[in-house]
């Protein structure tokens, strides 16, 4: 058995300690059903932020998709994706998405026929503005970015479409929300009783926002303290007015094999992967995580780089 710092290294399967970019644990699936059972709500799949009507959806996901049919975009049309770091990495699951429907590119074409920015990890991209002038659909993916916001920010400056995940802001294992500027885009296969369990907790969660940016915001400073001390490693996203970091992204600065860090690191059972295109990796950093959780990450880190 490997032991270091308190902590087994490499432990057997379905032993490993989750930790995930999610703050969702097993514990919260019976917390989440005791909201709903004492608190049902109505099952109209509506609820409010950022002072605008959203429809609730079963994810982040399927949100998208349903952006994707409402323009009725043809096969030979292009999204032109947007986002905040300008790398090369996107997610599968944004791309596979819209493969559904069209194509994509990461540079404005003749075929583009809609914009897509992804405001990756909570950090915001920041000249919205400057896209509008292409008089084209803008959809915001701001599933990690849930509270982040601009400073001073103008609202005609916003797209046509806002996408949010809940699962991935709080303690929960589906739901999205769904902003379209000119009308509300049901989705028909959610059950009115999975509608009504999803705003119980979205709800309840929402009403502890203060508390969620707040530790997300210290456990991101204290991280990124950490990271430059033991590893000499930087930040792949310094904070910014409003950011409210969805993950920690570290830049290793060549001295990790990155790929063979993520085989490592999943098998912990620390949810995380290569910031493609950049000599970085992602981490989880949410409101749920202490300190403990940090030096966990940096002992398995230590290990992995002896």
């Amino acid at each position: 058995m490997k032991f270091n710092n308190g902590f087994i290294i490499n432990p057997p399967a379905f032993r490993e300690s989750h930790l995930y970019l999610s703050p969702f644990s097993a514990k919260d699936a019976y917390f989440n059903r005791q909201i709903w059972q004492r608190k049902i709500e109505d099952a109209e799949p509506v609820v409010e932020l950022h002072q605008k009507k959203m429809t609730i959806t079963e994810s982040a996901t399927l949100a998208l998709e349903l952006v994707l049919k409402h323009l009725k975009l043809a096969p030979d049309d292009e999204v032109w994706i947007v986002t905040t770091s300008g790398c090369a990495y996107i997610s599968g699951c944004v791309t596979r998405t819209i493969e559904k429907f069209c194509r994509w590119s990461r540079q404005k074409t003749d075929r583009t026929a809609a914009i897509l920015v992804n405001h990756e990890f909570g950090f915001l991209y920041k000249d919205i503005a400057a896209l509008k002038a292409y008089s084209l659909p803008i959809i915001e993916d701001k599933a990690y970015s849930m509270y982040s916001t601009y400073k001073d920010r103008n609202l005609n400056f916003t797209g046509d479409y806002e996408i949010y995940s809940m699962a991935k802001m709080f303690p929960m294992q589906a739901g999205g929300l769904l902003y379209a500027k000119h009308t509300l885009l049901p989705q028909h296969n959610l059950t009115a009783e999975a509608a009504s369990y999803l705003k119980a907790c979205f709800l309840h969660y929402h009403s502890q926002r203060e508390f969620i940016t707040h530790q997300r915001m210290q456990n991101y400073i204290a991280l990124g303290m950490m990271f430059t001390i033991l590893f000499d490693f930087g930040q792949g996203f310094p904070i910014d007015y409003g950011d409210i970091p969805g993950a920690f992204i570290f830049c290793t600065k060549g001295k990790i094999d990155l790929d063979n860090l993520k085989i490592y690191m999943q098998k912990q059972g620390v949810e995380s992967s290569v910031f493609y295109g950049e000599e970085a990796f992602y981490i989880p950093c949410h409101q749920n995580m202490n300190l403990e959780h940090l030096e966990y990450i940096t002992t398995l880190i230590k290990n992995f780089m002896k």
